[in-house]
Order: C-alpha cells, then sequence, then structure tokens
C-alpha cells in the first residue's frame, strides 16, 4: 500500500511541476524528469503487490536503465537553479544519457540470453548457461551506477560550492537564496541509491535481506521530503538574457555566469563603470530598492553584469552584497540621528527587508548595534 502511496505521490509532483506557472520552467522539468525515473524503482514492487506469485518478475533490473538518469537530473535541476539564465538544452547534452542506453543494452542482452528471466535465482545459477556473463553484466551494472552516480553528484556539489562563493556578486540580500538543503538531500540520495542498488544486485542474499516495509518507508521517507522542498523551491534568478555589444549571450560552459576570463574591460573602460556604479547609488539611490540585485543595476546602467561585477570587485574593492550594504549603513547613520524615526522604519528606508539583517550589516560596517549608534550620537560622539 505504501508502495503504491509512493508511486501516486510521485505521479503527483510530476504534474504540478510541469503544470505550476513559474517565470521559467528549467528547474521544475529537471526534477520531473528526476522522480520519472525514480519513480520506475518501485514498479516491480507494485507489481509484486498486485500480482503476489507472478511466474517471472524481469522488472528489477529493467529499472537499472531509468536509475542511471537520477544523477543526471539531479545535476540539471542543480545547474537550472544557480544559472542567471534559462538552461537551454543542446545537442551535446544527449552524452548525459550514455550511461542510461549502456544499461538498458546489458540489461536486454541480459534478458535475451537468460530465456527472459531475470530473477536471481536463473541468473546465477550453477547450472546456468550464461553464468559467467550474468556475473560480469550485474557487475558492469554496478560499477556504471556507482561511477555515474559519484560524476553526477561531484558536479552538482562544485556548482553549488561555486554558488556559494559567487552569490554575494548579484544580491544585495541572501536570505532565502540558500541551498543547504540540496546540498544535504544529495548526499542522503546519494546513499539511498547505493543502499537500493546492492540490494536490487543482491537479491537472494540472506545477508542483504531487508524488509520490504523499512525499504518502502526509507524511500518514503526521502522522497516525500525531497518533492516538497523541490515544490517549496523557487527560481533564484528572474529569466533574463542579457547581450554584449556584439550580441553573444555571455555563458560558461556549465551555463553559469562567466567570471572575467573573456572580459574586454581595460582600465580606463572600467574606471568609467564604477563612475556609473556610484553615481546610481549616490544620485539615484538604488541601493534603497528591497531585494535589488546585480540586474537591476544592470538594467539601470546599461551595463552588462559581469562588467558590472568586474567593476566591482576590481576597481571598487567590494563585490555587490559588500557595496550595497556600505550604502545603506552609510544612509542609515544620518538617519538614525533623527530621532523621530524608529530603527526598524530606518532599515526599511534604507532598503533591508529584515530587522535581524540589518542590525547584522549595521554592526558589521560600524561595529556597534544602530541602537547603540543611535545612543552615541544623542550624546555627540557620533
Amino acid at each position: 500500500m505504501l508502495i503504491g502511496c509512493l508511486v501516486l505521490h510521485q505521479i503527483f509532483v510530476v504534474l504540478l511541476l510541469l503544470a505550476r506557472r513559474e517565470d521559467r520552467k528549467d528547474h521544475s522539468v529537471a526534477m520531473a524528469v528526476f522522480f520519472l525515473a525514480n519513480m520506475t524503482t518501485s514498479l516491480p514492487d507494485l507489481f509484486g503487490f498486485f500480482h503476489p506469485e507472478p511466474p517471472d518478475q524481469p522488472l528489477a533490473l529493467f529499472a537499472m536503465p531509468p536509475v542511471m538518469i537520477l544523477g543526471p537530473a539531479f545535476f540539471f535541476y542543480g545547474r537550472a537553479l544557480v544559472s542567471p539564465d534559462p538552461l537551454r538544452l543542446q545537442a551535446r547534452e544527449v552524452s548525459h544519457l550514455l550511461p542510461s542506453f549502456t544499461a538498458l543494452v546489458i540489461v536486454c542482452a541480459m534478458f535475451w540470453l537468460n530465456g527472459g528471466r531475470l530473477e536471481s535465482a536463473t541468473l546465477f545459477s550453477a547450472q546456468g548457461r550464461f553464468l559467467s556473463f550474468n556475473i560480469a553484466a550485474t557487475l558492469a551494472l554496478l560499477a556504471i551506477f556507482l561511477v555515474v552516480t559519484s560524476f553526477y553528484v561531484g558536479k552538482t556539489l562544485r556548482l553549488l560550492l561555486r554558488y556559494r562563493r559567487t552569490k554575494f556578486d548579484y544580491f544585495a540580500s541572501v536570505e532565502g537564496r540558500s541551498l543547504t538543503w540540496f546540498e544535504w538531500m544529495i548526499g542522503i540520495s546519494a546513499v539511498i541509491w547505493g543502499a537500493n542498488i546492492i540490494l536490487i544486485l543482491g537479491e537472494g542474499s540472506d545477508t542483504l535481506q531487508v524488509p520490504p516495509a523499512v525499504q518502502a518507508a526509507i524511500e518514503a521517507a526521502w522522497v516525500y521530503t525531497l518533492s516538497f522542498m523541490v515544490l517549496w523551491q523557487q527560481a533564484i534568478f528572474k529569466p533574463h538574457r542579457y547581450r554584449n555589444q556584439s550580441g553573444a549571450e555571455e555563458k560558461d560552459a556549465d551555463g553559469s555566469a562567466p567570471k572575467y576570463q573573456r572580459s574586454a574591460l581595460d582600465e580606463e573602460r572600467g574606471l568609467r563603470i564604477a563612475a556609473k556604479i556610484e553615481r546610481a547609488m549616490r544620485d539615484d539611490q538604488l541601493y534603497r530598492k528591497q531585494g535589488v540585485t546585480l540586474r537591476h543595476l544592470a538594467n539601470h546602467t546599461h551595463v552588462p553584469e559581469n562588467y558590472l561585477s568586474q567593476a566591482l570587485n576590481e576597481y571598487i574593492g567590494k563585490n555587490f552584497y559588500e557595496f550595497i550594504n556600505h550604502w545603506r549603513i552609510r544612509d542609515a547613520r544620518i538617519l538614525l540621528q533623527k530621532q523621530e524615526i524608529s530603527i526598524i522604519e530606518v532599515s526599511e528606508q534604507v532598503g533591508f527587508n529584515s530587522r535581524s539583517t540589518f542590525n547584522a550589516a549595521f554592526k558589521k560596517e560600524t561595529g556597534l548595534s544602530p541602537s547603540e549608534y543611535r545612543t552615541s550620537a544623542r550624546n555627540g560622539n557620533a
């Protein structure tokens, strides 16, 4: 019963992901593929529930090809989350399906050579005609899964670690833009995938027997948790394509924003852009806009984002997060000297969306809390 509910839940989640209205759909599509692939691992147990004593159950190993898609789907989900622009799959992306196709060929060969029987009792029988091939093929499937999963887990974690470092170049407020939950889910999922594959390939071994109810409960726990987080998580970057002067879109090979490798920003132009950034703060008070991002600054100054980021880091000496907060605290220090304005009103006027964030940023910049600074200003020490 739990397996049936799990399959129905994943179907429901897939439909929600594909049907919900979003500014960009790439991350939702990636996870819809993930849940569809993961759902196939439950089909053998679901089949066995409705047919308790079937003559043959060749479904378990046929779940291996879809299992090979889980790693790439996870990677593309992470890639979609940290990419400023929506992903557009190209012909070369077909290579990510190669492990799944290879697993399908191996399983089909085993199915055909063993007369349409893929139970452990048949595959590893001492009297079996293709015992050596079955053992080699089973080990190959296990090796492919471990290599593919490790490879994509590594690629996804690398993307997330890079995002953790670079998000301060894009956002003035990072609340709600942390992907720590996803990092944890990658580790948990990798362990569960590995355990499931060992159980599938070790079917019939007394030492690897786990009660089906326990397997189903573990599967349900992480699937329900992951589906809730995926449905909760919104796109970090709004869809937008900014083209440079040559008209070519600037992106790295992994779909994330470039740093400065191909930048043509010389010192004269960099200083000119830095001056435009300062004017946007001083004259237009862009920092007062709650939720301001590097993209807002790009639209305001008509300068590509990577040029702005480079000018900020190399010619102003701050990333976007530090630069915006510097201007906000600079403004807040003036407003705090006016006793008729409350501290929460000051934080909102200068662009902060929470009192705690304002307090932390203010103390980091001045060494004092806003209330301590106001008291100091009242005593003429500010």
